[in-house]
Formats: C-alpha cells, structure tokens, sequence
C-alpha cells in the first residue's frame, strides 16, 4: 500500500528536474550555487545589519510567543467540547441530550479542522486585508493556526487516557466537568506540557518564516534579500533564523527533561517536595507572564498599527468579504456563457486536480523524513551510544566512549539544524540549485521533517525501560536495538508519522505561494483578482482535506486503544 502511494505520489507531482536533466541548466545551478556559498561564506557582518537581524529575531519571538498564547486561549475550550471524555463521558441516556452532545462535539472538530485546515501563511494573508501588513497580522495568523493544532491534539490525548485510571473518582458520582478536571487533565497533563512546548518550538519557526506573506520577523528580510540576490544578507538572516530556533529547541529539551514520563526511568527527574514543586510552578507561571508582557512591549507598535486598521474598517464591508470567502460560486469571468453543468465539473475536476499536489506532497515528503529520521535514531541514542553498559554489561575503553560521543554530538546536531531551518527557509535555499518549482518544496519539507520525527523518534527508543532492554539476548547494541527498543518504539513512531503527514499536507498547501502550485496557489490567486467564488472553493478543499485526515487519525488511533 505504501509502495502504490509513493509510486502515484511520484507520477503525480509536475517535478522540475531541469537542474539535473541537462548539463547547461547542471552548470547553471551549480554557478547559482557556488555565488550563493561566497555569500554564505562572507555573511554580512556589520553593525547595522547585526542590529537589524536581532531587532527582527526579538520581533520574530514575541509573534511566536503572542501567537501560542492566543492559540491556547481559543483552542483549550474547544478542545474540551471536541473531547469525547469530556462531552460524551458515559453517553447520556436521554436521547435529546445525547444527540445535543454529539451535535456539539462534531461542530467543535469541525471547527478545529478549519482553522489548522488553512495553514497560518493563508490565514495572514486573509487577516492582512483586516489589519495590514505587520507583524500584529503574523501574531494573529499563527495564534488561529495554533488554536486548531492544539485542540486536536489535547482533545486526542484526554480521550486516551483510560477510564480505568480513575474509576475511582467516577465511583463517587463526580460530575463529567469533576471527572475532567481532576482525573483526566492531571493524568494527562504530562503530554500535554510536552506538546504545547513542542507547538512552542514550532510557533518560532513560523514565525521565523512569516514574513514571507507579509507577518513580520526575519522572515520578511529573508524573502527580501532572497529576491534582491544579496547572498550575504541572505546567509546573515538564515544564521540569524537558525540560531532563534536553535536556542528555542536547546531551552525546550531542557524542560522536557523535566517531563519524562517513566520515573522509573534511569534518567528520569528525581522528585522533589512540595515546596519545591510549588517553587517550580511559581517560577514557571512568572517566567511565563514576563514572556507574554515581553513580547506585548517589544510587538506594541505593530500591534497599535493592527489596532488602527480595525478601527478604521466598516463592519458592513468585512462582513460582506467574509461571506463571499465563505460561499463558493461559479460566477467568474472565465465561466461566462458556459452551462451550469460544464461550469460546475471544470471546477470540481480542478479542485481534484490541485489537491494532489498537497497530498502527494505530504506523502513523499513524511516518507522521505521519516527514514532520514530512522537512519539517525541509533547513532543519536544516549541509550545505545552513552548507557548500552547499563543492559548490555560491555565494558568500554576510553576510546570508544569518546568515538560515541562524537557520534552522538554530530548525529544530533545534523537534525538539530534540519529541524532549526523552517520548510519555507529550506526552499529559498535549495530554490538556488533547483529554481522555483515543486522538487524544492519536496526535499525542504522532507528534511525539516526529519529533524522534527528524528527528536520523537529518538525520545521513544530512550524511553524504553532498560529493564526491557536486559530481556533481549546477545548483548551486541545493534540486536538490542533491533528486537529490543524498535518494536516497543514503532507504536509511536506511527502515530507520530501519521501526525507529521497532516503537517507536512499543510506545508504543502502553504508552499504553494513560492512555487509548488496546489490549493495554495490557486486560492492566493484567486483572491488576488477579487475572484472569490474560486477562493472560496479552494479553501474549502484544504478545509475538507483536513477533516478527512483528522476522522482517519481519530478512527486509527481507537483502534490501537481498542487493541
């Protein structure tokens, strides 16, 4: 099955291959290339573009940080409506009540499909026309994209815990909210913390890259020093964007150490008492606060310009805008004097058409991380590289050690930088060799996707209990690996895959404004003419997209709990 989705995903896409297909265009991508490296050798060091680069990365920060805030706030809410723990429970036995429930949790999943339906490239170039271009519209686009991602997924994990963990508390008659609140949030809270902090990580690297659209940051001077060809401002921004999501990935692994679920983990964070849990949390709650009211100073002028454009819009005028992006027609110009049925089936055939590019997108691209990530897994393992001795018994020489640490800095460090150079970044530099076309897209969206599964991945496999480990026999790292860590990781490893294909869909519709073509493509298109009977359309394809992804994932997932 997975040989025919990649054959048809390959077949599919419009690839430009005339890099590789003849010597002259080889030649030519190889001088774009080699002018491109001089730059990135010499980056532009001076006082006034380091003074910009990190005016931008603080600016790049607190859309992120802004951003995710506002995300949770929309999102927790309906992720409780569209929690089948939390709405459903035992199923009410009334048949009105029953249906009401049902009725709410569908509208809230539908409603969390279509705001992470429509990536936060498109949703900054919507709100733009609402509140201009700045870096208060970037804010604003990756808090809505956040809020669907972050009420999926948090609805996913409460209805993952099992009931059995506390029955008690539903022994004693405690009402569905009781139950939620004091059962399945605190078992569930560890997931939890870990994924907002992982959607935290991700926030940065979008808003490193929004700008492109028009939301602010670095990657407005990126895009602009890309069209203009100045290479060494161009590598001194992608420096400047590595070294943000670089420290943001670093900051966030330091805290999830803390979140390790196993405590009986060799590794696991001792506990600790109540008054130092207490500490803790207040620490926590005061770094996050000074966080948000960092960034609310540092983003106060662009966020008084998206002020100002509201204030100045007529309602009457952004309801209309609304309701014509909302309702799909088929009254464009192109379709004058065609009959309704031809209209309506040259629409429906490129809707089809244009969602392949996405989807094929999506599959080559998680297929391509996903073994990039596994190839990287062993050698990045402090399991199997620093601690084998622990269910292995070897006993090894200072030279080896040092032979495996070195192994393990690099391996890490190779998908600490796939992962800290965002999808979009990735295309403006492989965009150098290949020019503008899907190929890019595909090999930027499969590295940054290996870096993202090959961190998951490799939590998984050392998380495994070395007690499991000792269970294997032959005590050679590589068997132990094999029949030992894998098959308890490869659970997980599906899930996270399954995951990283619905981002990667995502991307795909995105990249469709610097070159794969696709829904994304032909919505901004279509909007840019004021053409919005086929925006419309086109939005609705990604939104649909997205649902039938979500249900498949939700289907899928029941029934691994089911197993």
């Amino acid at each position: 099955m997975l040989a025919l989705l990649i054959g048809a995903s390959l077949l599919a896409l419009p690839w430009n291959l005339e890099a590789v297909t003849s010597w002259s265009g080889f030649t030519d991508g190889l001088q774009r290339l080699g002018a491109y490296l001089a730059g990135f050798g010499a980056p532009d060091l001076g006082a006034a573009m380091l003074s910009r680069c990190l005016g931008l990365a603080v600016e790049t920060v607190s859309v992120a940080v802004l951003g995710m805030a506002l995300g949770l706030v929309l999102g927790y809410p309906l992720a409780m409506l569209a929690s089948r723990c939390v709405m459903l429970g035992e199923d009410p036995r009334h048949p009105a009540s029953r249906m009401l429930r049902r009725g709410t949790l569908e509208f809230a999943r539908f409603l969390l499909d279509a705001l992470r339906g429509v990536p936060d490239f498109l949703w900054a170039i919507v709100l733009a026309n609402f509140t201009g271009v700045n870096a208060g519209t970037g804010m604003l686009a990756i808090g809505v994209s956040v809020a669907g991602i972050l009420g999926k997924v948090l609805s996913e994990q409460w209805d993952n815990v099992e009931q059995s963990r506390y029955a008690a508390l539903r022994s004693t008659g405690a009402s569905q909210l009781a139950q939620f609140f004091y059962g399945v949030q605190p078992l569930a809270a560890r997931s939890m913390q870990s994924f907002v902090l992982m959607r935290l990580e991700c926030a940065v690297r979008n808003a490193s890259v929004i700008g492109v659209v028009g939301g602010g940051g670095l990657g407005a001077a990126l895009w602009d020093e890309y069209t203009d060809g100045n290479w060494s401002r161009v590598a001194t921004v992608l420096l400047s964007l590595l070294a943000v999501t670089m420290c943001t990935d670093l900051g966030a692994n330091l805290v999830r150490r803390q979140l390790r679920v196993d405590p009986n983990h060799p590794r696991a964070a001792q506990t600790v008492s109540r008054r130092d849990t207490a500490r803790r949390r207040t620490f926590v709650t005061a770094l996050i606060v000074l966080l948000i009211g960092g960034a609310v100073v540092a983003l106060r002028d662009p966020l008084q310009r998206a002020w100002a454009e509201l204030s100045r819009i007529e309602w009457g005028y952004a309801g209309d805008y609304v309701f014509k992006l909302l309702v799909p027609t088929l009254d464009d110009p192109a379709y004058a004097g065609h009959p309704f049925a031809e209209r309506l089936a040259d629409r429906f055939g490129s809707l089809l058409h244009h969602s392949v590019v996405p989807l094929a997108l999506g599959v080559l691209s998680t297929v391509l991380g996903a073994l990039v990530a596994a190839l990287l897994v062993f050698p990045a393992s402090v399991a199997f590289q620093l601690e084998a001795h622990r269910f292995t018994g070897e006993r090894l020489s200072r030279w080896g050690a040092t032979r495996r640490w070195t192994l393990l800095v690099g391996a890490r460090l190779a998908a600490l930088v796939l992962r800290g150079v965002p999808e979009v970044a990735w295309v403006v530099i492989l965009m150098v060799f290949w020019k503008q076309g899907i190929t890019p897209c595909v090999i930027a969206v499969g590295l940054h996707s290996a870096g993202v599964l090959h961190r998951v991945f490799t939590e998984t496999v050392d998380n495994v209990p070395y007690q499991q480990l000792e269970r294997v026999s032959n005590g050679c790292r590589p068997h132990v690996f094999l029949y030992g860590a894998l098959p308890r990781a490869l659970p997980d490893w599906r899930t996270y895959v399954f995951f990283q294909f619905e981002v990667n869909m995502r991307v795909g519709i995105a990249l469709g404004i610097v070159g794969a073509g696709g829904l994304g493509e032909r919505f901004k298109t279509n909007l840019s003419f004021l053409q919005f009977g086929a925006a419309s359309s086109y939005l609705w394809a990604m939104i649909l997209l997205t649902v039938v992804i979500d249900r498949t994932s939700r289907r899928l997932q029941m029934r691994r709990l089911k197993c």
